[in-house]
């Protein structure tokens, strides 16, 4: 019953100088801790209400009478935590053009269940991963299950990967870290401006891992190697079994962003200290909530240290309606997860055909297929996830113009999404990227839940604009 929904809301004001916005929103942009659009929506419908019905407490500046009510949240004298009850935010006539979507129609719950849903998601989350452990061919690596406890969650996968980055600092000391592969653009933010800074391997493959090895005999001591699996947008699985070996040897910490792969398709917690995943992706489906999550290897050599640590800094800032429609959202993972792998390798089979396309990055077709095989969970599949180059740029643009398929930058969405992913992530630094092996033409694919005979006619039509050329 809407009437009887409330939450408690803590939060706190960040005043800096105009001229620091630029620095305010990198950090915002990089740790993924950001206000989620649904607690701004709530935050802001209470402050617009809170003067009519709080009295003021403020210390400083306020001319109102002690004890009286006023309109503003200036200068407060104390930190406050209030219970809301959620019917005050909207009057009756404006609730049905307000509230999100999906609360119109009935599909949300009542927030008091927020508790409930987080439970349910970090029991969901270890649940599958020991039921993948169970499965898969390197499950004698990893005999140890998981519970709850090892899961943590949080309002975005970037904040999982900030996260895992500062329990390392603290627990391995203030070390270089090594960004293996090309990744995403904000891990390697992350490593660059938070602590001493990284080594970066790029390409990812096996000359990297000499090279890592090179690195490490020479004397260099590392915090963590810090790697995709598989990489977005080339799709290259790092040698993780190797990893892990130099991992043992020289005693740093192995995270690893499993995020494309996805825990029903991959197992990799045996050979990490922790494992970063955004819950955006797949594991949600709809695109309509953020959320990511960091588990804990219970077999880790340093997993005390680590989940003390974890346990004193972590802050629970996950949004009470982000958890609810997260919960919801990740009950079919399994069955959607199933479907787009199955589709997503007959559209990489497709693609791979044409005589227009140079290359297509899939896990399945990769030179690095042995190391994602190592991890492949027995009914697994090689994800949703590709990325195709064409001989010529100008068929790269057609194509794209033609294919009948959502546009945008997310991955791991119900429906399908096709990106220029290079222009979108890498504009002002195209040469770069170009040098790692991201073409700057390269078209990325992100499969959904379209029956797999109309996508794969989605994208011959695509195909045969370019022949029209």
């Amino acid at each position: 019953d809407e009437e009887n929904e409330s939450v408690d809301a803590s939060f706190a004001v960040i005043l800096f100088p105009k001229e620091e916005f630029p620095l305010a929103k990198a950090y915002w942009q990089h740790s993924g801790e950001g206000i989620s659009s649904r607690m701004a929506e709530f935050c802001l419908d209470r402050f617009a209400t809170a003067g009519a019905n709080i009295p003021c407490g403020h210390s400083n500046g306020c001319t109102s009478k002690p004890g009286s009510k006023c309109g503003g949240f200036h200068k407060s004298g104390n930190n406050r935590e209030f219970s809301v009850d959620k019917s005050e935010l909207l009057s009756k006539d404006d609730k049905d053009t307000n509230v999100f979507l999906e609360e119109r129609f009935g599909r949300n719950l009542d927030l008091s269940f927020a508790a409930e849903a987080k439970l349910a998601l970090r029991r969901r989350i270890s649940g599958k991963i020991n039921e993948s452990s169970r499965d898969a061919s390197n499950s004698s690596g990893h005999t140890a299950e998981i519970s709850e406890n090892d899961v943590y969650l949080y309002p975005t996968g970037m904040a999982s990967i900030f996260s895992a980055h500062r329990a390392a600092l603290e627990v391995g000391g203030n070390l270089k870290s090594v960004c293996y592969g090309f990744p995403y653009v904000d891990t390697k933010n992350i490593l660059t401006k938070f602590g001493p800074g990284l080594f970066f391997f790029g390409h990812g493959d096996d000359q990297s891992f000499e090279q890592l090895k090179t690195l490490l005999e020479s004397g260099e001591k590392i915090l963590a190697v810090f790697c995709e699996f598989p990489s977005n947008p080339l799709l290259k699985s790092p040698d993780l079994v190797g990893i892990k070996k130099l991992a043992d040897q020289y005693n740093f910490f192995v995270v690893v962003d499993e995020t494309v792969g996805n825990f029903l398709n991959i197992h990799v917690l045996p050979y990490a200290d922790m494992v970063a995943s955004s819950l955006t992706k797949v594991f949600s489906g709809d695109s309509n909530v953020m959320g990511g999550s960091l588990v804990l290897n219970p077999n880790g050599k340093r997993y005390n240290q680590l989940k003390e640590t974890l346990n004193k800094q972590y802050e629970d800032i996950f949004w009470a309606e982000d958890a609810i429609y997260m919960e919801r959202n990740s009950r079919d993972f399994a069955e959607r997860s199933a479907k787009i792998n199955n589709t997503a390798e007959a559209v990489a089979e497709l693609l791979k055909e044409s005589p227009l396309i140079k290359d297509v990055f899939y896990p399945k077709f990769n030179p690095s297929r042995k190391y994602y095989d190592r991890c492949k969970v027995k009914n697994g599949g090689y994800g949703g996830l590709l990325s195709i180059v064409f001989h010529n740029p100008k068929e790269a643009q057609t194509f794209y113009d033609a294919v009948v398929t959502a546009k945008g930058p997310s991955l791991g969405t119900n429906f399908t999404l096709t990106s220029p992913y290079a222009i979108l992530a890498h504009y002002s630094e195209l040469d770069w990227a170009e040098s790692f092996g991201v073409d700057r033409s390269l078209v990325r694919i992100s499969v959904g839940l379209e029956e797999k005979e109309d996508l794969l006619n989605t994208f011959r039509a695509g195909l045969a604009a370019c022949n029209t050329k």
